[in-house]
Order: C-alpha cells, then structure tokens, then sequence
C-alpha cells in the first residue's frame, strides 16, 4: 500500500536559474543528497508540518516572510534546507541550502538570501519548480 503524500516539494526558480538544484547537485556529497531526499519523502507523508522531523521556525528573520528551516546530518555537517510554505494548499518551497556550525551559517549570507527569495515569491518576481520526491511503494 502506498503511503498518503500530503505535500508538495518546490525549488526556488528566477528566470532560468535554480539556485536549490544547483546546491543540491554540485555542493551536497552523495550522502547528502540521499539524507535531504530522506527527509523530504519522510515529511511529504506527514500530516501537520509541525510533526515534521527537524522542523522549527526561524528566529529574528521578518514576520512577514516566515521562514522555517529542516535540519539534517550528513558528512559531519548539520545542513539547512530553508523554506517558506507556498501559496497552494501544502507546497513547500525551498528556498537555500546551508550548512550550520555554531551561530555560523554557509554561506553566510544565507538567511538573508532566504528572505529575500521569499519576498521575491510573494511579490511574483520568481516562481517555483516541483522536486519530485521518490514515495516507495
């Protein structure tokens, strides 16, 4: 029986430029990629976000972005995928791609490129492409 997939997986998209595939693709080790994939097929088939493993809102960042990140391991790394909930019933958009060490972020200016990209979202000067996400059978 095939799991219930409640959400929907989006990168961030201006223009031709995919700024989350190329991260994904040419700065995430195997490993990487096969954890960041991990998670998202785990959270795809949760209900409630707020179940969602590794999941919390950002602190500090402006309100009216409400960006929130998914926290995973791998190569000794705690990464960052950071996003915003889309503006269709359960999409979730990625917006950056990070690691995270201390109260130090890489690259450094990624929480203000997440709020920016947001706001580019909202505004519609970017759009969004769907992440197919691998649900086993």
């Amino acid at each position: 029986m095939r799991p219930v997939v409640y959400w929907s997986f989006h990168d961030y998209v201006q223009g031709f430029n995919n700024p989350v595939e190329e991260w994904y693709s040419k700065s995430l080790s195997d490993a990487g990629r096969f954890q960041l994939d991990s998670l998202l097929k785990n959270v795809a088939t949760t209900e409630q976000h707020i179940q969602w493993v590794g999941f919390k809102y950002l602190k500090g960042e402006p309100r009216t972005e409400r960006i929130w990140q998914l926290d995973f391991l791998a190569d000794g790394r705690q990464y960052r995928a950071l996003g915003v909930f889309g503006s269709i019933r359960r999409q979730a958009v990625l917006l950056v791609g990070c690691y995270h060490k201390g109260k130090t972020y890489t690259p450094p200016d990624a929480l203000d490129t997440a709020v920016k990209r947001a706001k580019n979202l909202r505004e519609g000067r970017a759009t969004t492409r769907e992440r197919k996400i691998k649900i086993d059978v």
